[in-house]
């Protein structure tokens, strides 16, 4: 059972719905994190993981048109100064996002394992099934990261790489205004990669990939390299970039559509086939 699957479990027990965000009272909750073993690359910092766990919470809250108000943290670490270290990192991605940091949890382990709750309001629910004739949008930033992540090596000699690196160290979340409330049927980041995203929400619909959403440079970059566009695009991963299902009149500057959403059982179509990548899960 991968981690998709484990998760939906989880929600079918509990009675809730899967999403980004969880709503109650008019508030929105998140919580995200990662262990070092798993997340923490040998270009990465402590204080790197304590700022990717600070924009993973973020970017969910944000794609759902949610104003974070504050986080908090737990922080397992084997020794003092990695969890100092780890803290720093989350106290400056919360200055950089200007959201109160308001402490938490301290514990020791093996590892470093770091956790972050989001905590916000909002006016609107949105959740991850698009409406048919809706189309999917983004900011056509995508491959960034899915470069370093396939050619970290490289990083001396390729800027595009070594822009994508930055993008793992640091994300900033700095995204175009989106689109009106009114013209969203469905969001969500792309914390896990695009493949990802479109394979969730294609759940009663069809999804039909029309044009990678990625620049020229990344593109260019990936075959110089050696790689499929396509693989560092559609299953990177971290790129915490929004994807929004709207209404074909909302596409916003900044945003790009890439995608359509038709009637159908939950395909998604790329280049006439079945869309081959998943994106990235746990468990599998």
């Amino acid at each position: 059972m991968d981690e998709k699957s484990l998760l939906r479990t989880f929600l079918r027990e509990l009675g809730e719905e899967e999403n980004d965000v969880s709503y109650i009272d008019g508030l929105a909750l998140k919580v995200d994190g990662f262990a070092e073993s798993y997340a923490k690359m040998p270009f990465h910092t402590y204080a790197d993981m304590g700022w990717r766990a600070v924009a993973a919470a973020l970017s969910d809250m944000k794609v759902k048109l949610a104003h974070t108000k504050a986080v908090l943290s737990s922080i397992t670490a084997p020794e003092p100064h990695k969890a100092l270290e780890v803290f720093r990192g989350i106290l400056e991605a919360a200055t950089h996002f200007g959201v109160r940091y308001l402490g938490g949890d301290l514990n020791q382990g093996v590892e470093v394992v770091v956790d972050i709750m989001a905590v916000g309001t909002t006016a609107v629910k949105i959740g991850r099934r698009p409406r048919a004739g809706h189309v999917l949008i983004t900011p056509p930033l995508f491959g960034y990261t899915g470069l370093a992540f396939a050619a970290f090596e490289h990083d001396g000699e390729s800027p595009i790489v070594a822009k994508g690196i930055r993008w793992l160290k640091r994300p900033s979340l700095d995204w175009p205004p989106p689109p009106p409330p009114e013209c969203i049927s469905a969001s969500m980041d792309s914390s896990d990669g695009l493949a990802d995203v479109l394979l969730t929400m294609a759940k009663g619909v069809d999804i039909v990939v029309e044009r990678l959403p990625a620049p020229q440079e990344v593109i260019s970059e990936a075959l110089r390299l050696g790689f499929e566009p396509e693989e560092v695009v559609f299953n990177a991963g971290e790129e915490y970039l929004p994807v929004f299902a709207v209404d074909p009149r909302c596409v916003p500057e900044g945003y790009v559509a890439f995608a359509r959403v038709v009637e159908g059982s939950g395909s998604v179509i790329y280049k006439g086939k079945p869309l081959k990548y998943r994106g990235w899960s746990y468990f599998r």
